[in-house]
């Protein structure tokens, strides 16, 4: 069994992190007015609530009043944002400030936007800093610089076989990358030909040479970086194949030093192309095991082999796994401690949307966007309900994960789609499955089952 991926919580973080920094890096305001502001640890709070003081009176001389008053409007924000810290509580690493009024284009609305962000690694000078896009550059820096050495590394996959190459990547950010495949035509061994068969054999042995070399020269122009002295891009590599031909490769020094010195492993493989790629993935997990995306592959093999050895051994009537938001949002508002720890999609745009009737009653749907959770709303509400209820909270479903996960006492696990095992969890679970920590009875979801009848006579024309 696999082991669990270590320090999920420091990956929530981090992956939290990551997709504010997504959203504010993709917001944009009007003129110069969105405010970017970095505090070190040992700045004085007092000097940088007088800098704002001042940029605030300074602001008067702008000339554009929309903009003069998305400035002004920023500027106030951000000291009522560092009111709520002192010399004494400013984070260790300092602090982010973003603050303004971004406009959106597509829906043609002003939204507001004040937020501190407390960074990985200590920030070393300060910033002030106006601009139409809010600066976080260094931020994504320091996340891509906060994967450990290991799990930053990248390896260069090579697969050969008589019928053609194919060249992949290996990185823990982006997964496996095929680069460049090309197919080719051997002549095959026969024992034809009588006194031609040594020319036979000596063409034979041409073709294969020629062979080797487009693949040493595809390998040193896919790998070496020309602009770093012929350095790899890669710290390692693995060739494979199904024939001798990669051992051939390896003697024949076609590669060079900077290639042939850092060859790994050699693996035999029972195929070419794709499937020898995914072989030699599963037969090198061991060189991969402490990259994410080796431990995403082993915990999603760890469920599906759970939720496969459930299916086979609890009654029928009883299942201690749920699959797919519906049923996972399902189990969760029961309240009741079921759920042990659900793997998610990072990906997944399902939201959460929360109503709430007249008299306080709360229902919660999860739907891919407002239309469709009216019409889920609308088969649990009678006729007289519809038009007393509000919606009083919207948000993704990943995000109410993060956030409520320690709450709910669930473990969570972020995943990608990068690899065939996350494509399978994406398309053939829904990007969702939750392991429960007892069997309960099918009848729980039974609601469910009928909204779906429902819904499938309402879209079916007669």
């Amino acid at each position: 069994m696999a082991a669990s991926m270590p320090n999920d919580d420091i990956l929530i973080e981090q992956w939290k992190l990551r997709r504010t920094i997504q959203y504010l890096s993709s917001l944009r305001g009007r003129g110069t007015s969105l405010l970017t502001m970095i505090i070190p640890a040992q700045s004085q709070l007092s000097r940088t609530m007088k800098l704002l003081t001042d940029e605030y009176g300074l602001s008067s001389c702008i000339k554009s009043s929309q903009t003069r008053h998305n400035v002004q409007q920023a500027l106030s924000s951000a000291q009522g944002r560092l009111r709520l810290y002192t010399q004494n509580t400013l984070p260790a690493n300092g602090l982010v400030l973003y603050s303004g009024i971004v406009y959106d284009e597509e829906q043609h609305r002003e939204s507001k936007i004040s937020m501190c962000i407390e960074p990985l690694q200590p920030l070393q000078h300060g910033l002030y800093r106006c601009e139409s896009h809010f600066i976080t550059d260094f931020l994504q820096k320091q996340l891509m610089d906060n994967a450990n050495d290991f799990n930053s590394r990248r390896y260069g996959i090579i697969v050969i076989d008589g019928n053609g190459s194919l060249f992949a990547r290996v990185d823990p950010q982006q997964g496996t990358t095929v680069l460049k495949r090309f197919q080719i035509s051997l002549p095959k061994k026969h024992g034809r030909g009588g006194q031609s068969a040594l020319r036979f054999d000596r063409l034979r042995r041409e073709a294969i040479h020629n062979y080797l070399t487009k693949v040493a020269e595809n390998a040193k122009s896919i790998f070496l970086n020309n602009q770093q002295h012929g350095l790899t891009n890669v710290d390692g590599f693995i060739l494979s194949g199904s024939a001798n031909l990669k051992h051939e490769l390896i003697k024949s020094e076609l590669l060079g030093l900077q290639i042939q010195n850092k060859v790994l492993r050699t693996i035999d493989v029972s195929y070419g192309g794709d499937n020898g790629l995914q072989e030699t993935l599963r037969l090198c997990s061991d060189i991969f095991a402490d990259m994410k995306l080796t431990q995403e592959r082993q915990l999603l093999n760890e469920i599906f082999s759970q939720i496969n050895l459930s299916s086979t051994m609890n009654d029928i009537n009883t299942v201690s796994y749920a699959i797919g938001v519906d049923e996972t949002s399902l189990i969760i508002n029961e309240g009741s401690g079921l759920i042990d720890r659900i793997i998610i999609w990072e990906d997944l745009i399902t939201k959460r949307y929360v109503y709430q009737k007249r008299g306080g009653e709360i229902i919660v749907i999860v739907a891919n966007n407002e239309e469709e959770a009216q019409k889920k709303l609308k088969m649990n509400l009678k006729e007289n309900e519809r038009e007393q209820i509000e919606c009083i909270d919207e948000m993704n479903f990943i995000d109410y994960l993060t956030e409520h996960y320690k709450d709910l006492n669930i473990r969570l696990h972020i995943v990608t789609d990068r690899s065939p095992e996350g494509q399978q969890f994406r398309l053939g679970f829904g990007g969702c499955i939750a392991i429960l920590r007892y069997p309960v009875s099918t009848s729980l979801f039974d609601s469910l089952n009928q909204n779906n009848d429902e819904k499938y006579d309402e879209d079916f024309e007669y």
